[in-house]
Order: structure tokens, then C-alpha cells, then sequence
């Protein structure tokens, strides 16, 4: 049996072990739980019934994250987007948040329209998803925006997380010597663990440190769950989503923002997950099986319109399972699993504190920072872009609006610096440009003199000096006036003291 379990799901083949596979499919699901607590919550602001969300959200996020893992075999948990979650109730069916939901005259639209969209969505997701126009079109974005994507999730991340702990309020530093102040400790207390267990690659150490700070949390406010066992409820959303009497005005603007934001979403998670993963090792290169991950999305999303949820997304936070070392499908099956068995045992693991899963956001920020070395900073066009991607994420809690700007500005500053005003800036300015090269001047350049393949960091255009006539000198984005291409990469840095 397990051995049937290992060929079908590669877990050799990909390094990891069945073990480990099912220990990273419950930290995902642990570290998933709170929107089992959180989403019904913004849902139910909307006017639906909190019980019926908590159920299909499990329903939801079980049947699309099966889907990923049996036919993709990606260790990737689906999951409600709780950005989408706030759009759908502050966005659509109450723009002014003191509006009464169950009142039609104060309500921009009723629920039961507003799930219609989130059905039109899915099936305009899963659409393009069958079609493999979603994955076409990937091939197109920019490699800085997707890495500014990945590093863009981890700040956002990181962000949650000190909120989660308590340590940022409203933008400031929370009171940290008060005598309520204690939770924020203990979250920063299983912080130092979980990164200490990492540091020494303790097997299971995020699972260790997320148990721990709960259960401390529990004894110290006398807080233990007071029930395990919940009759799951469905009767107030199954399948009341209405499409009749459709507005457009609202509809289509409203259906646009469901399907992009998890169309951007979904993207920058497949790509920053699978590399965190392993499964690739370049921002170009396709996902195994990435198409199945789209294709939940769709489905799970038509689902939670039948059972009364937002959207469906891959969750950024099933990176803390992929840090434990979770590579295939069978880590997906396992945070299926627990989903459904949530369906009963809500209270029990939706007890989960924020200040639990807190320390284990703020360590996945950290590690996602590692890719800021890939991005070419030396170079204007690819990092204003990627800085902006970068920073808005965190900055206003969207992953969609870093990856909007990101492109928009790629495109603008694209056009703007393209060889044509080059060439147009150098007729203009010819003559102080030689005036110039006179003197010491600051370059950036592609070293030449050897093929592509076997250059260092080769495409890496790195900020270097080189020497033509009369001191260190070079062109805009070519070879140095004073010299040929052979030349300027082989000469010896060297300062004309005459200059």
C-alpha cells in the first residue's frame, strides 16, 4: 500500500516521504484554520447565516484542494480569499458597511445575487483555465513581477502575522508593557521557537511551535474549547444564489473583480509556491500539473456559490506545509481530509488562536525575501516595477493590486525608455555625452567576449567600470566609446588619476 502511495504520488522521486507529506498537510490545515473562524464572519455580515459558511467553506475547500492534489499532485491547499471574502460584502452587497444586509432598499445588491456572481466567476475561471489561456498568458508577465509577486506575498504575509500577534494596531506599535499585553509575548515566544526548530530543521517544529502557543493560550485565559462536535448546517445557502434580473452596471463590474483577483491570485501562488517547493527553479519555467490548480479554482469557486462562500484561491498560507517539506498531492489529500473532518469538529480546531498561527506568517515573509537577489536592480526598468509590486501588496493587503501596478508601470516605463527615445536622447545630447566620457563615468553592462551559456550569472547585467580614452568611461546600455566589445570586457579596472 505504501509503496502504491509512493509511486502514484512521486513522493521519492521528489525527495520527501509519506510522513512528511501528512505532517505538512495538517500544519497547512492548522495554519489554515482560523478562516473557519474568520470568514464566516465577513460572510455573515453580508446577511448569511455564519453556520451555513463554516460549512461550505470545508465543503468548498475540500472537493477543490482534492482536485489539486489527486490529478495536479501539488502540495497546494484551496481556500477562500479573504480579500475576496471583504470585496463580496463591503464591495458588493453593502458599499456603505452601516446599511442593513437584509434590507433590499440599503444593500447595493441581495446575497443571493452576489453569490450568482461568484458562480459566473468559477465558470468563466475554469473556462480559461480548459482552455489554457490563463497559462498562455503567464508566459507574458515579466520575470521581475513575478518574482516582486513572491517576495510581494511574504511581506503581505509577514504583515497579517503582526497583526495577528497583536504587535501592530492601526499602523503603530501595540502597548507592549501593559498587563493585557502578555498574548503579543507569547506570540513573539513561538516565533523564537518555530524559527529556532527551523534553524536546526526540526521535523515538524511550525506544527510544534503552532501547538504550543495554543494550547499555553487555552490554559492561560481558561479557554479550551467547550465542544467538539458540531452538526454541520447548510439548509439557509445551498443553492440560493440567484442570477435573474441581471444588472449589469453591478453584475459585470462585480464579476470582473471576482475573476481577476483570483486569476492574479492564483497565478502569483502557483508560481511562488511551486519554487518554494522545488517543483521549478525559474519564474519561466511551467508548473507540473499547474493547469489543475486553475482548474480547482474554477470548480471550487462554482461550488461556494452553491454553498454560500467567496471565491476560491490557492492559500498562501499552505506555504508553512510546503516548509515542512510537503512536495506532493498527498499533502493536499491530507489538509482535504482534515477539512472534511472539520465539518463536525468545528469548534475544535477553529479555536486555533490568531496569536498561534502569527509566529508561522512572519517566518514564511522571511523566508520569501529571499528572492529579492534574483531581481536586476541595476536596471531602472526592471525595478521600478518590481518595487512596486513589491511594496503595495503589504501596503494595502492586496495581492491583485501589486501585481496591477507592477504590470501597468512594466508597460508605461517600457514604452517610455524603449531604443527609440535612445536614440532620439543620444542625437540630442551627443555632444555632452562625449564631454562627459572625458571623465569618470558609471556603467552597466552585459560582460561580453564569451557565449551566453558560459558566462557567470549570464543575462545579469551587473554595474561595472570600464577604462576607454581619456579615463573610466562606457556607453548607455553597450560597448564603452573608448573601446571594442572584447576590449571592454577584459581590460583591467583601472582609474586615470589625469582625469
Amino acid at each position: 500500500m505504501a509503496d502504491a502511495i509512493d509511486d502514484f504520488f512521486k513522493i521519492t522521486e521528489r525527495g520527501s516521504s509519506i510522513s512528511t507529506e501528512v505532517r505538512a498537510g495538517v500544519t497547512s490545515f492548522l495554519t489554515l484554520s482560523y478562516l473557519l473562524l474568520v470568514n464566516p464572519k465577513v460572510m455573515g455580515e453580508a446577511g448569511l447565516p455564519k453556520e451555513d459558511v463554516v460549512t461550505g467553506t470545508c465543503i468548498s475547500c475540500c472537493l477543490s484542494t482534492i482536485i489539486v492534489g489527486l490529478f495536479g499532485n501539488l502540495p497546494f491547499v484551496m481556500a477562500p480569499g479573504l480579500g475576496l471574502s471583504a470585496f463580496f460584502t463591503y464591495g458588493v452587497v453593502r458599499p456603505d458597511p452601516s446599511s442593513d444586509p437584509t434590507s433590499p432598499s440599503t444593500s447595493a445588491v441581495s446575497w443571493q445575487k452576489a453569490i450568482g456572481y461568484v458562480g459566473i466567476s468559477g465558470v468563466a475561471m475554469l473556462l480559461l483555465s480548459v482552455t489554457f489561456l490563463v497559462e498562455r498568458s503567464m508566459k507574458y508577465v515579466p520575470n521581475h513581477i513575478k518574482l516582486g509577486t513572491i517576495i510581494g506575498i511574504g511581506m503581505l504575509l509577514a504583515c497579517i502575522g503582526f497583526e495577528d500577534a497583536g504587535l501592530i494596531d492601526n499602523g503603530q506599535i501595540a502597548d507592549m508593557v501593559s498587563a493585557n499585553s502578555w498574548p503579543i509575548w507569547l506570540s513573539l515566544g513561538g516565533l523564537m521557537l518555530v524559527g529556532t526548530l527551523s534553524h536546526y530543521n526540526v521535523k515538524g517544529g511550525i506544527l510544534i511551535g503552532v501547538v504550543v502557543v495554543a494550547v499555553v493560550y487555552w490554559g492561560a485565559t481558561a479557554s479550551f474549547p467547550a465542544s467538539i462536535v458540531a452538526v454541520p448546517a447548510l439548509e439557509g445557502t445551498w443553492l440560493k444564489f440567484d442570477i435573474s434580473d441581471f444588472n449589469a452596471s453591478v453584475g459585470l463590474p462585480a464579476i470582473a473583480t471576482f475573476l481577476l483577483v483570483a486569476l492574479f491570485d492564483c497565478s502569483g501562488c502557483l508560481v511562488g509556491l511551486s519554487m518554494k517547493a522545488g517543483l521549478i527553479t525559474n519564474v519561466g519555467e511551467s508548473v507540473p500539473g499547474g493547469t489543475w490548480a486553475l482548474v480547482a479554482s474554477g470548480i471550487g469557486t462554482v461550488i461556494a456559490s452553491c454553498t454560500g462562500c467567496s471565491p476560491i484561491i490557492i492559500a498562501v498560507e499552505c506555504t508553512a506545509g510546503i516548509l515542512e517539506g510537503g512536495k506532493t498531492g498527498l499533502t493536499a489529500l491530507t489538509a482535504a481530509f482534515l477539512f472534511a473532518v472539520s465539518l463536525f469538529f468545528s469548534p475544535l480546531f477553529g479555536a486555533v488562536p490568531a496569536i498561534a498561527s502569527a509566529p508561522v506568517l512572519i517566518l514564511i515573509g522571511s523566508m520569501m525575501m529571499r528572492e529579492v537577489g534574483q531581481i536586476e536592480w541595476a536596471e531602472t526598468r526592471v525595478a521600478l516595477p518590481a518595487f512596486l509590486t513589491i511594496s503595495l501588496m503589504p501596503l494595502s493587503h492586496s495581492i491583485s493590486n501589486g501585481v496591477w501596478f507592477g504590470l501597468g508601470s512594466t508597460v508605461i516605463i517600457g514604452l517610455s525608455t524603449h531604443k527609440y527615445w535612445d536614440r532620439v536622447f543620444k542625437l540630442c545630447g551627443d555632444s555632452e555625452e562625449e564631454e562627459h566620457n572625458a571623465h569618470v563615468s558609471f556603467r552597466v553592462m552585459t560582460p561580453t567576449g564569451s557565449s551566453p551559456a558560459t558566462r557567470p550569472n549570464a543575462g545579469f547585467r551587473a554595474p561595472i567600470f570600464t577604462q576607454s580614452r581619456g579615463g573610466l568611461s562606457g556607453g548607455r546600455y553597450g560597448r564603452g566609446r573608448g573601446g571594442s566589445d572584447e576590449e571592454d570586457a577584459t581590460r583591467p579596472l583601472m582609474i586615470n588619476e589625469d582625469s
